[in-house]
């Protein structure tokens, strides 16, 4: 196990980096965040959606009840329709499938769900 000490977390990407890079080796990012320049405004405010995605899932979720930091319980996918139980697992590839990121209060036990992935 890598000591974290000897790493940093990407601003942009949230990707732990180890302590001797500069830039995160995930999305070129330096320690600021600033990813290199690009003439695109497109692609400017795409980054700045995902790294805004990316802060809001990586922080702390508080249970409603308690407010106490919810520990993460794991990533969760929701089959959508019904089953097609001939076919198999082969039919999932198919079928729309929800992904929920679940975490659980350590007091009152209550379960929340929260997307895992943007655009959903």
């Amino acid at each position: 196990m890598v000591d974290s000490k000897k790493e940093w977390k990407c601003l942009n990407c949230a990707e732990e980096v180890p302590d001797h890079f500069d830039v995160c080796w995930n999305c070129e990012a330096s320690r600021a965040g600033r990813l290199p320049t690009i003439n695109s405004s497109a692609q400017d405010s795409e980054d700045q959606a995902q790294k805004e995605f990316l802060n809001e899932k990586f922080r702390h979720k508080h249970c409603v009840r308690c407010d106490v930091v919810m520990t993460y319980a794991g990533r969760k996918e929701f089959h959508e329709g019904m089953k097609l139980g001939v076919l198999g697992d082969f039919a999932e590839l198919f079928v729309n499938q929800t992904k929920l990121e679940m975490y659980v209060c350590p007091n009152c036990l209550r379960v929340e769900f929260f997307l895992s992935e943007p655009g959903y």
